[in-house]
């Protein structure tokens, strides 16, 4: 029986070929980094996305069902990528003295990301959603692309006391509303902004304070539409053809102002919780408050929120949804095709981070991991 013994050149080779490969690991690890950064972010700036949209969903669904809304918010997102080489070196002998070598290099990914969750409660949260969306925020959602008419319906209550369901700005009331006289103004009102016939004007008064007017077009081809919009407002003009626009409860304002009563932000989710079709399950089992006609039929709600959203119900967990939650055993979804409501969640997403900005209450913060 002869005894191989290791040359020292093939202990160097070895060593030589252990080194190259540990190497090719390490290059490769600096390589992949950025690549699973660029992977990482935009997957979890989706789900950032999407939850904050399921929330909105869940939290008009309770709403509906007359519970109580919660909001949570993530203040922090942490990942931790851990990539660990290693090689592996074997040989095998023959009696003839041939001898074989084998190399292997291994690189293994783990991710340990965790979220920050913060309840968002407290006095100052609370009367901050609870507060009317001021003046100033309207005509800032107008002035940056939205349409005049959604944020109309969604954030107004009533202009000069023409009603938009102002009542729905709660619970779900027991008598239905009659918001064609609403409806017509902001149809004349888009039609007038969108073709030149009216425009927003700004100064500020003695306190420093900005004030708005309306300023109509003098063309005659506007004529009839501005006429028409005086007559459903009860303004005049008499005393001043470019009315000023006031918040209901500003004092300061003269016969002709046009008067406008916003939302909370509260307000614009109940609103819009009429939207959810609730199953008729649960309608008959009276889990849902409804709203009933003179007849004693029920009162379609998608005749005044059909324009902004549609919340649909399902059994079963929906294919073609853009957002769904699960919730009391049935399964609340947009539509992916439906345009309108989609563009509806992201007004809200935008009302709600006005509303609620930096007024998280002291509440405790919950840090958990959600897995690798």
């Amino acid at each position: 029986m002869f005894k191989r013994f290791e040359t020292p050149f093939r202990k160097s080779l070895k060593t030589l070929l252990a080194n190259t490969v540990l190497l090719c690991a390490l290059s490769s690890c600096s390589q992949m980094g950025p690549k699973f950064i660029e992977g990482s972010r935009t997957d979890y700036n989706v789900a950032m996305g999407n939850t904050e949209s399921e929330q909105i969903l869940l939290n008009l669904v309770r709403l509906r069902y007359g519970d109580a809304p919660y909001f949570l918010e993530a203040t922090a997102l942490n990942t931790q990528f851990l990539l660990t080489p290693s090689v592996e070196a074997g040989s095998t002998f023959d009696l003839d003295g041939a001898s074989n070598y084998s190399i292997k290099g291994k690189l293994a990914y783990e991710e340990k990301p965790t979220v920050t969750y913060s309840p968002l409660r407290g006095e100052d949260f609370v009367r901050q959603i609870l507060s009317r969306i001021s003046l100033e925020t309207i005509l800032l959602l107008d002035s940056s692309g939205w349409s005049t008419e959604r944020v109309m319906r969604l954030c107004v209550e009533n202009i000069n006391g023409i009603d938009n369901a102002a009542k729905a700005s709660g619970p779900t009331p027991s008598n239905p509303p009659d918001v064609s006289n609403f409806n017509e103004l902001v149809t004349i009102l888009s039609s007038l902004e969108a073709n030149g016939g009216l425009s927003i004007t700004e100064s500020l008064n003695q306190n420093k304070a900005t004030k708005y007017a309306v300023e109509f077009s003098s063309k005659e081809k506007h004529a009839s539409e501005i006429n028409r919009l005086r007559q459903i407002l009860g303004i005049t003009g008499a005393s001043n053809p470019n009315p000023k626009l006031v918040e209901i409860g500003d004092q300061t304002h003269h016969e002709d102002a046009i008067a406008v009563q916003t939302r909370s932000f509260m307000g614009v989710m109940y609103f819009l919780a009429q939207s959810v079709i609730v199953p008729e399950e649960d309608i008959n089992q009276q889990k849902v408050a409804t709203t009933s006609l003179e007849n004693g039929g029920s009162f379609d709600w998608g005749e005044v929120t059909g324009k902004l959203a549609v919340i649909n119900s399902s059994s079963s967990k929906p294919s073609n949804a853009a957002v769904a939650v699960n919730y009391r055993g049935w399964w609340f979804y947009v539509a992916d095709s439906d345009i309108t409501t989609k563009a509806t969640f992201q007004l809200l997403g935008q009302l709600f981070a006005l509303q609620s900005r930096d007024k998280k209450g002291s509440s405790p913060l919950l840090t958990l991991p959600i897995g690798g």
